[in-house]
């Protein structure tokens, strides 16, 4: 439900009338649920023309809660296995973009969070793409970046062994000497 994902839901339903549901991971936020973040979302101006024109379209959106930085992305069994049964495509767009995030909370979001969306996604028995949305920026150091995929600045596994196991004042310690050349966080976390 960030900025993207909230333009990709309006341009999805506004372009694709096929899609029969959408299905969104929201968390309770301020003490909201996501039942009225989901109102709160649809009553935004960029749904403007779909409440307008065809507001039957908004129906499609069903919430699911959860939180990224939660096991299992905070997704009920029950929920869990109706996605599994009925998902065809992933967009998957959700990450912390503040570039001086705190590395433990950007390896959770930005790495565990995709991590174990792709583990859902492998469940999925109708699966037929998945999209993850980042950036080009995340291999800035470089003075050309190529149509390729880079090796990442260390071994995921041991980055995210890294921030669980150490306590957060020593990772906060040591977080320059881990991004080494990259100018944030953000840009180790997506690389």
């Amino acid at each position: 439900t960030g900025f993207l994902g909230k333009v990709l839901v309006e341009k999805l339903l506004r372009s694709c009338p096929k899609i029969k549901k959408i299905y969104l991971l929201m968390r309770p936020k301020r003490g909201q649920d996501v039942a009225s973040r989901l109102t709160e979302l649809t009553q935004s101006p960029l749904f403007e023309t779909l409440r307008r024109e065809r507001p039957q379209e908004l129906n499609k959106i069903v919430p699911i809660v959860g939180d990224i930085t939660e096991p299992e992305l905070g997704i009920s069994a029950a929920d869990q296995t109706m996605l599994c049964q009925k998902v065809s495509v992933v967009f998957h767009s959700a990450a912390t973009v503040k570039f001086d995030e705190k590395l433990k909370l950007s390896v959770t979001i930005n790495m565990l969070g995709t991590q174990q969306l792709v583990q859902l996604c492998h469940r999925m028995l109708n699966l037929e793409a998945l999209v993850h949305v980042s950036t080009a920026y995340c291999n800035c150091e470089r003075e050309r970046v190529e149509e390729t995929v880079y090796a990442p600045p260390a071994h995921p596994e041991h980055v995210v062994t890294l921030v669980q196991t150490l306590p957060d004042d020593l990772v906060d310690r040591i977080t320059p000497d881990l991004v080494g050349d990259r100018p944030n966080t953000y840009t180790y976390t997506k690389a």
